[in-house]
């Protein structure tokens, strides 16, 4: 009965509103503008356009990733860019099954998948996100960003698989670092952490790792130290989180910065993926991936994602063991 009311359109003698031709024209209007303003974006983020980026999003929008670190998005565009280095290539990213609803004449939401796929990486990453749009004066903006990956479960890697990583290392840094030690700089962006650099020559990195007596984490601890003398140190605990079964690391910076990070075994490299506090209360994320070649060679790559206030340089490192009796 309710149902044939609804059809002939009144209930209990109320006769409801219906959508007129003009109404829906306006609102397949609004969709259009919006759909234009994420491809907008999304040709500003494969160009690095920072100025554009920052000019789509509200003065307090917010982007919220999956774990949990919130950042405002107008400024993390700003702070964001293409690489230092000319031969370092930016992530590539790609948007599928976008929908967007109107909430109302001026709110929109839009829904949609994502693939992230890091230079020199077998495997793509995947992900979902919601974004929140609002018509302003000057057209369609952010108002809110919430992504969140949605990678198949890999197979279980077990803490023992890292025990590549036991001994003492000596780290070459390319890419940003001979930037700024051409002359381009006096400091660099590794791993979310400032570091001076002398105009003549990079810093100096020492990294050992051990096995705790029970064997229950891996500890690294990884010296920086500059030409000038300055530099600092990290502690680093990587571990098996029982309450998630997944490899997680924390890290501590003699700065006061401090970081965590969860491991994952994917097509023969490691990937941790690094939520960082810096010392000044903001935060930066990096993709960091390991590349281990059996003996005595590892390359370590870190690339920023866009979510974070303080954008670390992307950066290439060369992991060479010490043979053994050699280390400081």
């Amino acid at each position: 009965m309710l149902w044939s009311l609804l059809l002939s359109g009144t209930v209990f003698g109320q006769t409801i509103p219906r959508s007129t031709p003009a109404t829906v024209t306006t609102r397949t209007s609004a969709v259009e503008e919006v759909r234009a303003a994420s491809e907008t974006f999304q040709k500003a983020m494969a160009k690095s356009d920072t100025e554009a980026l920052a000019a789509l999003w509200t003065a307090d929008g917010d982007i919220i990733d999956d774990s949990g670190s919130v950042v405002l998005g107008r400024e993390s565009a700003l702070q964001s860019g293409p690489p230092a280095d000319g031969n370092l290539a930016a992530p590539n990213f790609r948007i599928t099954g976008a929908s967007i609803r109107l909430l109302s004449d001026s709110v929109a939401i839009e829904d949609g998948s994502v693939e992230v796929v890091v230079p020199g990486a077998s495997q793509a990453h995947h992900g979902r996100f919601s974004a929140t749009w609002v018509k302003e004066d000057d057209g369609w903006k952010l108002a809110g960003l919430r992504e969140w990956r949605t990678d198949p479960a890999e197979n279980q890697a077990r803490l023992e698989d890292l025990d590549w990583l036991v001994g003492d290392w000596s780290v070459t840094i390319h890419g940003a670092v001979a930037h700024a030690a051409a002359g381009n700089g006096d400091e660099v962006t590794i791993n979310g952490r400032k570091i001076a650099v002398a105009p003549a020559s990079p810093p100096t990195i020492d990294m050992s790792v051990r096995w705790n007596p029970t064997h229950t984490y891996l500890l690294r601890e990884t010296r920086i130290t500059s030409p000038d003398g300055g530099g600092m140190e990290i502690s680093q605990r990587i571990g098996r989180d029982p309450l998630t079964r997944q490899i997680r690391s924390w890290s501590f910076g003699s700065d006061g910065g401090h970081s965590e990070a969860v491991w994952a075994l994917e097509e023969g490299s490691w990937v941790s993926r690094v939520a960082s506090v810096l010392p000044d209360g903001s935060r930066a994320s990096t993709i960091n991936h390991y590349v281990y070649d059996g003996k005595d060679g590892c390359t370590f790559q870190s690339f920023p994602t866009h979510a974070g206030a303080d954008q670390p340089t992307p950066v290439t490192m060369t992991m060479t063991r010490k043979p053994e009796g050699t280390s400081k």
